[in-house]
């Protein structure tokens, strides 16, 4: 049940045609139907939970049947880090020192959101993550972080399940 896919970024005209394709193919579910929360967190209609992150490069989605978020970056992206993380808390801010590190930390935070439902306007300054523990404002997350590297890409998977040795299925359609 838990995977993790992904595609070129071009194989599929959005990352909606991929799930559908992956639901079809891998789960069995022809006529799934998918929603979007108030943040546009996407949904199914059936009990099946998934994520989708997509950078310039590839799209990962990942399935469970426990909530999900997932989040991707290109291992050697670089942005001005010092300018973000000025909204972390200082703890946090400590263990960043190199862009590594702020793209551990940041696909942290952003699979958390997705897992969440929320959105990064409303929760980024209100995540922590530090010490190995992911807080929401004092509050522990119960969520297990895994950490992937995959295609040149690092990975961060927010679930209350371990995603560190799922199967991970790689899709060219064409």
């Amino acid at each position: 049940m838990e995977k993790i896919f992904y595609t070129n970024a071009t194989e599929f005209p959005n990352s909606d045609a991929f799930v559908l394709y992956l639901l079809k193919k891998y789960y069995g579910k022809a006529s799934a139907t998918i929603s979007r929360n108030e943040n546009g967190k996407p949904f199914l209609d059936a009990p099946l939970f998934f994520s989708v992150s997509h950078t310039k490069t590839y799209l990962f989605v990942a399935f469970s049947k426990e909530n999900i978020g997932i989040d991707a970056e290109i291992v050697n992206r670089k942005t001005e880090f010092q300018t973000i993380i000025k909204k972390f808390p200082p703890l946090e801010r400590k263990e960043i020192l190199t862009q590594q590190d702020f793209l551990r930390h940041w696909t942290v935070r952003e699979s958390a959101i997705k897992w969440l439902g929320g959105s990064i306007a409303k929760d980024l300054t209100k995540l922590s993550f530090y010490n190995g523990k992911l807080k929401y404002g004092n509050v522990e997350l119960p969520v297990q972080l895994s950490f992937l590297n995959l295609a040149n890409h690092f990975l961060c998977v927010c679930s209350e399940r371990d995603f560190s040795k799922v199967e991970i299925l790689s899709i060219i359609t064409n």
